[in-house]
């Protein structure tokens, strides 16, 4: 029996496609699809950053079509062409270094300074992609 090994980069897809699924089953909407798209940009950013940048662009123009069945179809191929590709430590510090964007305006130096050794010291394999996003948690409960 050969099964697929079930890495990050397929529970993912799992549970995104899971979810894709969920919001047709519930009374498929456009801003529930532009919430489910703008919850998932930066997983989708770290699997593949040439369908995400192909992706944008079709999301933004939601609103041009007519049946939202096609376009959920549409959606629904290429989110699973995007997740298809593995995410991988480049895309992962990329995506990291976005968030520490976001960051920028509620974090004094000291802590962009050590989010970005945090982030280079995971790019360079000395530590796990969890370091990272541990200390953006942490920060997070400290601005909420």
């Amino acid at each position: 029996m050969n099964l697929q090994r079930f890495d990050d980069s397929t529970l993912i897809r799992i549970f995104a496609l899971h979810e894709l699924h969920r919001l047709k089953e519930h009374g498929l909407t456009r801003g529930a699809l532009l919430d489910y798209h703008s919850r998932y940009k930066l997983v989708f950013l770290a699997h593949s950053q040439p369908e995400y940048r192909k992706l944008g662009p079709f999301v933004a123009d939601i609103h041009q079509w007519q049946n939202l069945d096609d376009y959920y179809n549409q959606y629904r191929q290429r989110v699973v062409v995007l997740l298809s590709h593995p995410a991988n430590p480049r895309d992962h510090t990329n995506v990291l270094m976005h968030v520490q964007g976001y960051f920028r305006p509620h974090i004094d130096s000291t802590e962009r300074q050590q989010l970005a050794a945090l982030i280079d010291s995971y790019r360079r394999g000395e530590q796990p992609l969890l370091a990272p996003l541990m200390a953006y948690q942490t920060l997070y409960g400290a601005l909420s």
